[in-house]
């Protein structure tokens, strides 16, 4: 009779005791293997902080042209663990398959964002008004998703100031390690790359803001008013120097040939225009772009990357022959109007024949002829009348072989050779006086940057009566004139009669202005990559100059027959603008500019 009752008890026993392993593997499941997609959930499942990234401040023209801003756009995002071990959670395989995304480059992509210690999972950048509109639609059925607001870089001008303005890019661990003190940045964060958005990063970086926020297990946001923990504030906008309608022109005049043209304001310094040809858009660095892409941009030839205005570095050729003049006239070796050895198209030193440009030669000509005409026989003898650290001394105070300014990182000095320099190179005592023949007419190891060239022209044009070069007029910057310059009045009325002759009649007539005198030089420089580099420097009125100008032309030939009518071209357009931005009586100019 008892039999079937202990039966039924041990029965009873044994279901409890399954009942409690069942139970205890399950809690063992939620604790250990499954904690953390519980965990994540639970985090979710409650009021969040959420960060809130501050706008960028504008970057503007000096006429209030907006060159770059931010555009709103919206991300489609995931937590965290919408990807374990390389698997994707429902929601993630469901959005791939809707928006027929490449499963295994874009689960590559998204684990990439977890290495990188991101907070959520950004699946689509940049998402089209249909894409967004189906994840608010169907949020019940994807739970994790979300549409996440946020302002991206917009440079509406793309390549026209891509050089200068420059480029955001995402915060990277380098940009982490390498931060301001003060400054805080988190992966995946916003800063300027290049330009004036890396130069001015502290005034144009906004100050990100933090909210808390309700949200359910399925990462939507539900409740009432968000709780501010720190309020967004935007940066601060900044107007550069640079007129969008000059800046035009250059680029009009370029096209699609290499080089570069910078203008500056005098005597203030104001840099008015500067392009380097060929260019970019960096509206492309501002979203997500394929390693193909990039490939194919930084291995162009062409170097569209390549800021010529501050970077590129040439011999500046016959535009160096003003400093040789002046540095030979202030060490009284030379006067005005000494005349030397005649030219018959080369000078001999020792055994090797030194051309001029001039094959037929320019006959007996005295200093100042030997300038208009640049004539290299002339400036071959002046250079051996001088030393090496002479002509450096020169070059240094006027603007040569260091920064124009402290703006930009990536502006380079150049090289302007010493005696030292020459014996580190080849070894003391073994070098020639050889070398003084190249240095006088701007050849040999002479290194400039363009953006030197135009210093050069408003040291000359005003007698060095102006202010350090500046790219920013708000915030303004504290004007910090030039050094004086070591030479004497005379000398200096010397140079700019014969640079305003140069235009005149000498090798520079096709920058001629009807109505306005200009002055300049023109330049031909030797490459040994292919033709020659044309130069041309100028400044204009001449007889009160207001406005200078250097522009470069790679690979194409004379500078009296390539880049003078760039420069011509341009100086019209400038006077045209300086009519309509004047509250005076217009600047009278013949619409029609002959090519001389």
């Amino acid at each position: 009779m008892d039999h079937p009752r202990i039966l039924r008890a041990r029965i009873f026993r044994g279901v409890i005791w399954l009942l409690f392993t069942i139970l205890g593997v399950n809690l063992f499941i939620l604790q250990m293997p499954r904690h953390r997609h519980f965990k994540n959930q639970a985090l979710e499942n409650r009021q969040v902080s959420l960060p809130i990234k501050g706008p960028r401040g504008r970057i503007l023209d000096r006429d209030g042209v907006i060159l770059a801003d931010n555009l709103y756009i919206a991300d489609i995002s995931l937590p965290l663990d919408a990807l374990q071990d390389s698997i994707p959670d429902p929601t993630l395989s469901r959005l791939m398959s809707w928006f027929g995304l490449p499963e295994q480059e874009t689960l590559a992509r998204l684990a990439d964002q977890q290495d990188r210690g991101r907070r959520r999972l950004t699946l689509i950048a940049n998402a089209s008004h249909t894409q967004y509109a189906i994840v608010e639609e169907y949020r019940q059925d994807l739970p994790g998703a979300r549409v996440d607001a946020r302002a991206r870089r917009r440079y509406l001008y793309g390549p026209l100031f891509a050089h200068i303005v420059g480029h955001v890019g995402e915060v990277n661990q380098a940009d982490l390690d390498t931060a301001a003190a003060g400054a805080v940045y988190r992966l995946g964060d916003m800063k300027g790359k290049l330009g004036i958005e890396r130069a001015l990063e502290s005034q144009l970086r906004g100050r990100n803001g933090e909210k808390i926020v309700e949200v359910n297990a399925s990462g939507q946001i539900v409740g009432s008013e968000p709780l501010w923990r720190q309020r967004v504030g935007p940066g601060k906008d900044v107007t550069l120097t640079l007129s969008y309608t000059l800046q035009a022109s250059l680029r009009e005049l370029f096209g699609e040939r290499p080089g570069c043209g910078v203008a500056i304001a005098l005597p203030s310094g104001e840099v008015l225009a500067a392009y380097s040809s060929p260019s970019y858009d960096p509206n492309m660095l501002t979203t997500v772009i394929s390693p193909a892409e990039w490939e194919r941009l930084i291995n162009d030839p062409a170097k569209p990357f390549f800021n010529r205005v501050l970077q590129g570095t040439y011999s500046p050729g016959s535009l160096y022959k003003p400093v040789t003049s002046l540095c030979g006239l202030s060490q009284e070796v030379i006067g005005t109007h000494s005349v030397l050895e005649a030219c018959y198209g080369g000078y001999y030193f020792g055994d090797r024949l030194f051309r001029c440009w001039k094959w037929g030669g320019h006959g007996e000509l005295d200093h100042g002829e030997a300038l208009v005409h640049s004539c290299d026989v002339f400036y071959y003898q002046l250079g051996l009348r001088l030393e090496i650290d002479q002509l450096h001394a020169t070059a240094l105070s006027l603007g040569l072989g260091k920064r124009c300014s402290d703006l930009f990182a990536t502006e380079v000095a150049g090289n302007i050779p010493t005696a030292a320099w020459y014996d580190r190179r080849y070894g003391a005592h073994k070098w020639t006086r050889g070398i003084m023949l190249n240095n006088a007419i701007g050849q040999g190891e002479i290194l400039v940057t363009p953006l030197q060239m135009v210093q050069l022209a408003g040291l000359l044009a005003t007698g060095g009566e102006m202010f350090h070069l500046t790219f920013v007029q708000n915030p303004a910057p504290v004007a910090q004139p030039m050094p004086s310059l070591p030479f004497s009045d005379t000398h200096l009325r010397w140079v700019q009669h014969n640079l305003e002759q140069v235009v005149d009649v000498g090798t520079g007539t096709a920058a001629n202005l009807a109505g306005i005198p200009v002055a300049g030089k023109t330049g031909t420089t030797q490459n040994p990559h292919g033709k020659d580099h044309a130069w041309f420097m100028c400044y204009a009125p001449a007889d009160a100059p207001e406005v200078a100008l250097a522009v470069i032309l790679e690979n194409a030939g004379h500078g009296g027959a390539e880049a003078a009518p760039v420069a011509g071209r341009w100086l019209h357009s400038y006077f045209d603008w300086a009519s309509q931005n004047d509250e005076g009586e217009p600047v009278a100019l013949a619409k029609d500019q002959g090519e001389n």
